[in-house]
């Protein structure tokens, strides 16, 4: 949430796979400690990430995006993750923006500018 708060109108993009994540998530028991909400709530909630004035949609797929996804996940061992992560990298690498994630994961593909949050507990 302080990473959120700090962030100046206009400067967070979201395609729909990040917003879809956000409605899988707020759903999902394990996720959410054993406090799911239902889809109305995470309905709500994509309304008001799409009305914050910190967020844009990101419409765009630029034309090397898809070179640069087939990249990162040639050679590699498919995880269930895998073909979700590489695009969001190579979306980002695409449109040279920097991502954001808790996900340590995203370390591994290379190029992607990548900041690192951490969960603060208290």
């Amino acid at each position: 949430m302080a990473w959120w708060v700090e962030q100046p109108d206009g400067t967070v993009g979201t395609c729909l796979l990040t917003r879809l994540a956000v409605l899988r998530l707020l759903t999902n028991k394990v996720a959410m400690n054993g406090a799911p909400v239902g889809p109305t709530e995470a309905l709500k909630a994509w309304r008001r990430l799409a009305d914050d004035p910190r967020s844009f949609h990101i419409d765009a797929q630029p034309e090397e995006q898809e070179a640069r996804f087939a990249a990162f996940v040639e050679s590699r061992e498919a995880t269930p993750n895998l073909w979700t992560d590489a695009w969001l990298a190579a979306l980002a690498v695409s449109l040279d923006y920097e991502m954001a994630t808790f996900d340590r994961g995203f370390r591994s593909f290379r190029g992607l500018r990548l900041q690192l949050l951490q969960v603060n507990h208290g």
